[in-house]
């Protein structure tokens, strides 16, 4: 079957990005060091590539991100080393050998209107409620960006980087993981309908979708 071509109607654009893991294995299953090192290397290649993160969730199976990029290079580029990093940890973490990511990831542009922009910033924020695997979005122990947008809770993990720690190892040195981790933070960007309003405003938006004690998207 033929690749789905890649396309962006206008740039910037916001786009929904989601992939699964082979076979619905649960290779992104919660964790603390999993976690961290997923934040880490969002960070690290947000960084690199320029892309503005406005949500994410990372589940068991499967994780959405939200971004706003400029083209169709800089989305493939970004996802690229992501996917690649990403399961390269993942192998690292559970022994699981092959494949982590069961195809090419899924990326839908979403149109400017405010309605369809509201709509996939909460379904992706969502997940986990909705699948009732949690009571509350705040519940949910894996990545997200839920306490990001409603608490102001910073999203920061830890990038190691394995060429410079393979090549201290090669020659004989020190090739811990604390000598070669360095710090990274996730910088989430507003909706790119909501960019007029302040923090404060654009929280409070958020939080009301909260008012009930158990929020579903419509």
């Amino acid at each position: 079957m033929a690749r789905k071509l890649r396309f962006l109607p206008y740039n910037p654009t916001l786009v929904s990005i989601t992939n699964r893991t082979v076979q619905g294995r649960y290779l992104l299953r919660p964790h603390l060091v999993l976690n961290d090192r997923i934040l880490g290397i969002l960070g690290k290649f947000q960084r690199i590539h320029g892309v503005q993160i406005v949500a994410i969730t990372v589940l068991s199976t499967h994780f959405h991100i939200l971004l706003v990029v400029e083209d169709v290079l800089q989305q493939a580029n970004f996802m690229r080393d992501v996917q690649a990093t990403l399961s390269r940890e993942v192998n690292r973490l559970t022994g699981w050998r092959g494949p982590v990511l069961e195809r090419r990831f899924e990326a839908t542009p979403v149109t400017n209107e405010e309605k369809a922009q509201v709509e996939r910033l909460k379904y992706v924020i969502a997940n986990g409620v909705k699948e009732d695997l949690v009571e509350k979005v705040l519940d949910w122990p894996g990545v997200n960006t839920a306490a990001a947008l409603l608490q102001g809770k910073s999203l920061t993990g830890h990038w190691i980087d394995r060429p410079q720690q393979y090549g201290a190892r090669n020659r004989g040195e020190d090739a811990s993981d604390e000598r070669f981790t360095v710090e990274e933070t996730v910088i989430l960007s507003p909706l790119p309908c909501w960019a007029h309003l302040s923090q404060e405003r654009y929280r409070q938006r958020i939080e009301a979708w909260w008012k009930r004690p158990r929020w579903r998207p419509p």
